[in-house]
């Protein structure tokens, strides 16, 4: 199947989040601990119409145009930060994912910033070690500042566990 990656469209909006609940799923695989965020809401619609008024929203469209996957991002201690990176389950493992991360490593480039960064969960293979392999690595909050140090503890307030928790970063070549 063809896929086009393409900065969000209004009308996209509304159909990402079963896009989020799709991907979500995995979640419910992971073990009880994690099984609620299969379950959980996904991103509410004015918080993705904000990324895509920052232009920090893209989709991956299928040959129908329709979103099958989406990377929203946000400004974080002047870096870029990724909050969502969501593929429908029947579409993963395509490339799409990366595709995504690539749209938004070059428009941080654009922004002067000199990472892409994002918080995710260590231990599960489509998170930190998924992201390793796109070129991102662990770090300290601390050393991205003060925004990525709360940004951690509002995932903490609403019942991530710190513990399994990581903020990565990858360099973006200037």
């Amino acid at each position: 199947m063809s896929y086009a990656i393409r900065a969000a469209g209004g009308a996209d909006l509304p159909l990402l989040a079963q896009v989020e609940r799709s991907a979500a799923a995995l979640f419910a695989q992971a073990g009880k601990e994690l099984a609620w965020l299969a379950q959980g809401e996904p991103l509410p619609l004015d918080t993705l119409q904000g990324l895509q008024r920052q232009d920090c929203l893209w989709v991956a469209a299928d040959g129908q145009n329709t979103p099958v996957g989406f990377l929203g991002a946000q400004a974080l201690d002047g870096q870029l930060f990724i909050v969502e990176l969501s593929v429908a389950l029947p579409h993963q493992r395509q490339g799409l994912g990366a595709r995504l991360l690539d749209a938004a490593a070059v428009h941080a480039r654009a922004l002067g910033c000199a990472w892409l960064t994002l918080s995710t969960y260590r231990h599960l293979p489509w998170n930190a070690p998924y992201y390793a392999r796109h070129g991102f690595s662990e770090i300290d909050a601390a050393a991205l500042g003060a925004e990525h140090e709360r940004k951690l503890a509002r995932e903490a307030q609403d019942g991530h566990d710190p513990a399994l928790r990581c903020l990565m970063r990858k360099p973006l070549a200037r």
